[in-house]
């Protein structure tokens, strides 16, 4: 099943940094779950949650305390012991490794300037990656850009969304889904966002 189906059915995944917000976010309708800190243990009981929720599981693996970011085996782990359906991560080398694991990719792009603007179009273009998910996530003119430019990968907006409206706007700009850590925006629609 390609990634934009299992994302771009909703347009909210919840961010999650702790454990204790795995649960709020496996009952706030949401269908995927990125996770965005923890340890190695949070992250195999809360995949394994999601999993039997039917809820899509993505590690940021830089970012989980126990997994190293720099070691090919740890997709391997990942896949295997953690059962997670894919990664995000900046790091192209892994980008290209998660499809021979059976894991989903995601690009983590952080652009602050036209210069990594450029770099991170040029990177995707290299890596393939599932997804791109670029970070703010406020920047509706660099949402449309990837968009436009790479209009096979879906685009997922992350970090500093915190109100319906911000949300709708990069809904607006073409990011088929957002990545946010406010709990209220979770249970969002399509529809809800339209209405804007």
């Amino acid at each position: 099943m390609p990634l934009l189906h299992r994302i771009g059915q909703k347009p909210i995944i919840a961010a999650v940094r702790s454990r204790g917000d795995t649960e709020a976010a496996l009952n706030s309708g949401v269908d995927n779950l990125f996770f965005m800190g923890g340890s190695v243990s949070d992250v195999i009981q809360s995949a394994r949650e999601c999993a039997e929720a039917g809820k899509g599981a993505f590690l940021h693996i830089d970012l989980i305390r126990g997994l190293s970011s720099t070691d090919k085996e740890t997709l391997q782990f990942v896949k295997e012991y953690i059962g997670a359906d894919g990664i995000i991560t900046p790091k192209s080398h892994l980008i290209k490794e998660a499809a021979k694991n059976g894991l989903y990719a995601i690009l983590h792009l952080f652009v602050l300037d036209s210069l990594a603007l450029e770099n991170g179009l040029k990177l995707a273009r290299t890596t393939e990656p599932d997804a791109i998910e670029i970070m703010p996530g406020l920047m509706s003119k660099v949402i449309t850009r990837f968009t436009e430019e790479l209009p096979e990968i879906p685009v997922i907006a992350s970090g500093l969304i915190q109100t319906r409206q911000e949300a709708a706007e990069s809904i607006q700009a073409g990011a088929t889904s957002l990545s946010v850590s406010e709990q209220a925006l979770w249970p969002l629609t399509f529809r809800d966002l339209e209405d804007l």
